[in-house]
């Protein structure tokens, strides 16, 4: 969800206008309308100024930053309104899941897999990491050329 996405998500939450926001953040209308448009980016300062009259935290509003745990922690959230994640308790642990079926929780499952198989040695640190990497282009690759030989061995099979 773009920032633009967020603020007009919020703002309608709590059935506020476009003008209602600006006059409530010290701004003009037609940049609370481009911002929602995504036409122009706000500043960290004018962010903050829409954070406070909506009542969210700026990281509520944001792109995604990691480079602190309230950034983490509001990705995670995003994640759960976008994609369902959910925060569950299991004895002294804490975890992550997406619903069992969802696209989100199949991507987990390949994360999953490879992790297991460099743990186990089955495949190496550099193997995992070029993995991670260039996830997803090197499984669609894959997929090519596993899809390439079947077509390979179906048109030599229509031959015999």
């Amino acid at each position: 969800m773009t920032v633009g996405e967020k603020i007009k998500k919020f703002r309608t939450a709590r059935e506020l206008s476009q003008k209602q926001l600006a006059i409530m953040s010290g701004m003009s209308e037609p940049a609370i309308r481009n911002y929602e448009l995504g036409n122009r980016q706000p500043s960290d300062k004018q962010l903050e100024k829409i954070a406070d009259a909506l009542g969210v935290s700026i990281f509520a509003l944001s792109e995604p930053k990691l480079d602190n745990h309230y950034g983490v922690l509001h990705t995670l959230f995003s994640l759960e309104d976008d994609y369902q994640l959910t925060v569950e308790k299991h004895d002294e642990f804490v975890s992550l899941a997406f619903p069992p079926n969802s696209s989100a929780s199949d991507q987990l499952r390949k994360w999953q897999v490879k992790r297991s198989a460099l743990l186990s040695g089955e495949i190496s640190k550099d193997e995992y990491d070029e993995w991670r990497y260039s996830y997803p282009k090197l499984e669609a690759v894959q997929l090519q050329k596993r899809l390439d030989k079947q077509h390979k061995e179906s048109k030599s099979d229509m031959k015999k």
